[in-house]
């Protein structure tokens, strides 16, 4: 499998915040990974009891491939997409993650022209994999579920490269094949694994003699991180030196976590100067309305209209009835007293301030009360072009926040 090199590069590409000499562990970079990926499938909200049973899916009508395009607005735009691209890798980091969608959507392209297997292999023949296509599912409208069985070699282990070839070419596909370098097909073979584990094991297609050490997995559309998804998994750093399982805040300032003294100690010199912003700073409380409260003339519209965004993906604009009005609610405090990261945007008349994870989403109208609507336009005007700034922040009620206005972060967030 992959390299510890390559699972944090893995992640990086998929926009988790990392620091490419973490010392975080090989195990909880590898659920992070491991998570990431879930993510990237929108496998919460497509499979909630995280198993699928083919035998209950009837099968896919039409074309697969346009569904295995799942993008979202920084990806059609190669402007936005320098400026806002979740990826963070260095120039001599490869984005394995992009290189494997695709392969995924090379291979529904493959199985829409009719072929039932397919060679994934890189361009000097060191690596590959063997695909053969079993079936494409329905699982929702907008879903395919590509069935697969699959083998892949290791340079140096067992099946060759030419065991898998002639395996393809039984498949009759002797002169197709995809290209994929060895990191995007580790980064694949990965995901395959984690799929596999999700089917019950009644569920065996029929086999080729060859074939009877293939492994049998599905895939769904793989596309970018969500904007919640990255606020939740960029949260749960750990300790902010070692990566590791953190158990105690600077108890200062609140704002980072630690794992023990030793790495509070040694955290210290590049902390110091945020903790004594935080804790010198100006607190001002503030209370907020909700959505409904502050737009009635909005009222019964789907609230997503409000919550699109540039990593808002393709396959999760749903048609309206599978959309939420809007309510009057106020999310869950999933923070505490703990401060927390908001955006605080502008629009001339009204502020709008929500976490990462969106799990609070409030807003303030001028007319409602102008005295903090000017402090909040103010601050906001000192970001980007004048129309949103970061702040800290914590609860103080379900409608209330107490913000550090005068303490900017040392950089701003990717959000």
């Amino acid at each position: 499998m992959a390299t510890r090199h390559e699972m944090i590069s893995n992640l990086r590409a998929l926009g988790i915040e990392l620091h490419p000499d973490t010392k975080m562990s090989e195990e909880r970079l590898k659920k992070k990974l491991h998570r990431a990926l879930d993510c990237a499938q929108l496998l919460s909200k497509r499979l909630p009891s995280s198993t699928l049973d083919p035998a209950n899916l009837k099968s896919w009508k039409g074309p697969s491939q346009k569904a295995f395009v799942a993008g979202n607005a920084i990806e059609g735009h190669p402007e936005m997409n320098a400026m806002h691209s979740a990826s963070q890798l260095s120039p001599d980091e490869d984005d394995h993650f992009s290189e494997m969608r695709q392969a995924l959507y090379s291979l529904a392209q493959q199985k829409d022209q009719g072929l039932k297997a397919t060679l994934i292999q890189d361009e000097d023949e060191i690596s590959g994999m063997c695909i053969k296509f079993v079936d494409v599912l329905h699982l929702d409208d907008k879903t395919p579920v590509m069935i697969l069985l699959y083998d892949h070699t290791v340079p140096g282990v067992l099946p060759p490269m030419e065991q898998l070839q002639f395996c393809a070419r039984e498949l009759c596909t002797p002169h197709i094949h995809v290209v994929a370098s060895q990191g995007s097909q580790k980064l694949l073979q990965r995901l395959l694994l984690l799929n596999s584990r999700r089917l019950p094991a009644s569920y065996q297609p029929p086999r080729q003699p060859y074939e009877r050490n293939f492994k049998l997995s599905f895939v769904l559309p793989t596309g970018p991180l969500s904007m919640v998804d990255l606020g939740t998994l960029n949260e749960e750093k750990g300790c902010d030196v070692c990566g590791e399982k953190a158990t105690q805040r600077c108890s200062a300032c609140e704002s980072v976590m630690y794992c023990g003294k030793a790495c509070q100690t040694h955290g210290w010199r590049s902390h110091k100067t945020q903790c004594k912003a935080l804790s010198l700073g100006t607190w001002s409380t503030m209370k907020f309305q909700s959505l409904a409260d502050t737009l009635p003339m909005f009222n019964g519209i789907p609230v997503e209209i409000f919550n699109m965004n540039r990593y808002t993906r393709s396959d999760e604009m749903h048609g309206e009835e599978g959309w939420a009005s809007t309510t009057r609610d106020v999310g869950p405090n999933i923070h505490g007293t703990n401060p927390f990261v908001i955006k605080i945007q502008t629009n001339g008349d009204t502020i709008r301030v929500y976490d990462r994870r969106r799990s609070l989403d409030v807003y303030l109208m001028k007319s409602w009360n102008l005295e903090n609507f000017l402090i909040l336009h103010a601050a906001a005007g000192t970001g980007f072009r004048g129309l949103k700034c970061y702040r800290w922040a914590k609860r103080v009620s379900d409608w209330e926040l107490s913000i550090c206005l005068d303490r900017k972060l040392p950089e701003d967030p990717r959000w």
